[in-house]
């Protein structure tokens, strides 16, 4: 039996077990993503401000920096009353910071922290993850996080030392990668 003998569409579905991909040419119909597996349902990103106008804060060491306002919050996942992202499922997620800070203060220093802990958020140095910027003069703190979260974990900012933070330059972001 060779291609002459075959009525064409006599072979359908169930008379193919596997076929290479290479072998596909020509015009391919429409995909449809519906039988695809291992995709992460919905969105989850935000970025969030000081909802309080532009102010000098003075932070005390270890407080958290209030980010209380968002711009966007796909997903709600940023809670405004706790300033916090909650990560809604598992997976990888990309946080940003960027923080207006000095005043004439040389301690200014910021730091992730994951379930109110910088636990497992060290470099292989065992420096915590932090953008840090000791200086007296005015300028933007920025600091990027990619981490790996179990749903309903969560994450803050916090001082490392005190700061002064201008609240009217400064925001937290972030979506979850895969």
């Amino acid at each position: 039996v060779d291609s002459a003998e075959l009525i064409d569409g006599s072979i359908d579905n169930s008379h193919i077990d596997a076929m290479a991909a290479s072998k596909l040419t020509g015009a391919l119909p429409a995909i449809s993503g519906a039988s695809l597996t291992g995709l992460k349902a919905g969105s989850s990103y935000f970025r969030a401000y000081f909802d309080i106008g532009a102010n000098w804060l003075n932070l005390a060491d270890a407080t958290k920096v209030a980010f209380n306002g968002t711009y966007v919050n796909e997903g709600s996942d940023f809670d405004t009353t706790n300033n916090r992202y909650v990560a809604p499922e598992d997976g990888v997620y990309v946080f940003y910071f960027h923080i207006y800070t000095a005043e004439d203060d040389e301690s200014n220093g910021f730091k992730w922290r994951k379930n109110n802990s910088a636990v497992g958020l060290q470099d292989t140095g065992g420096i915590y993850t932090a953008g840090s910027f000791y200086t007296a003069s005015d300028t933007m703190v920025s600091a990027s996080l990619v981490v790996q979260l179990d749903a309903d974990d969560y994450i803050e900012v916090f001082t490392q030392g005190t700061a002064d933070v201008y609240s009217g330059h400064s925001s937290m972001g972030g979506f979850r990668l895969s």
